[in-house]
């Protein structure tokens, strides 16, 4: 799988957990306003990356 990929199976996974009333949330109970995928490289640099997009929680 590519990066994209990989981006949009795992905000599949997130939605069909936020479809049940389960969200991710900053340890204040509020959606993070960003996540990233990260491709990193032999030397633990990222090379490449894609935002991924989160549904908001109804606490926010």
């Amino acid at each position: 799988m590519t990066l994209e990929e990989h981006a949009r199976a795992i905000e599949a996974a997130i939605q069909a957990a936020a479809d049940d009333g389960c969200f991710i949330d900053n340890g204040q109970g509020l959606t993070p306003g960003r996540m990233d995928l990260n491709k990193v490289d032999d030397a633990g640099d990222p090379e490449a990356w894609v935002e991924l997009s989160l549904p908001r929680s109804p606490l926010d």
